[in-house]
């Protein structure tokens, strides 16, 4: 089984120590999320892909139980991070129309095939086939602060 801790650890040098991968629309950049660990308090770093839609940054998980998804859902204030620097967000859970039309985009610019077997759709599921699988699925939509 591999060592998912340090992964995460070395895939954040990665990113932090660059170059930033841009962002552009429709597509998502490599960033890391700096979030407060819900039960220890500690700030905790995970690399993730930022999507950027309808101008407007969004982070997308396959799985509503993962460690980062409940901490931002107990403290939606964040960070996200890059070798160009950081900006601190709120993260707001996406309502369903919104989550769809994310976990869609997402799905057509990730390109890894290990990041997309994770998701309980595949890169030409429909809106309505995405729709069936909301609780399946964690979207947040990041605010400036």
């Amino acid at each position: 089984m591999p060592d998912v801790v340090a992964i995460n650890a070395q895939m954040t040098r990665t990113i932090l120590d660059g170059p930033a991968q841009p962002l552009a629309e429709g597509g998502y950049a490599l960033r890391v999320l700096r979030s407060t660990g819900r039960r220890s308090g500690a700030t905790r770093e995970t690399p993730l892909g930022v999507l950027l839609l309808d101008g407007r940054e969004y982070l997308v998980s396959p799985d509503p139980t993962r460690a980062w998804v409940h901490n931002l859902r107990a403290e939606p204030v964040a960070e996200i991070a890059s070798a160009d620097g950081s900006v601190q967000v709120t993260a707001a859970l996406a309502g369903p129309g919104e989550t769809t039309a994310a976990v869609a985009a997402y799905l057509r610019a990730v390109t890894v095939p290990w990041a997309l077997r994770a998701f309980p759709v595949g890169p030409d599921a429909s809106v309505e086939e995405i729709a069936e699988h909301l609780d399946s699925l964690a979207v947040f939509r990041l605010e400036p602060r």
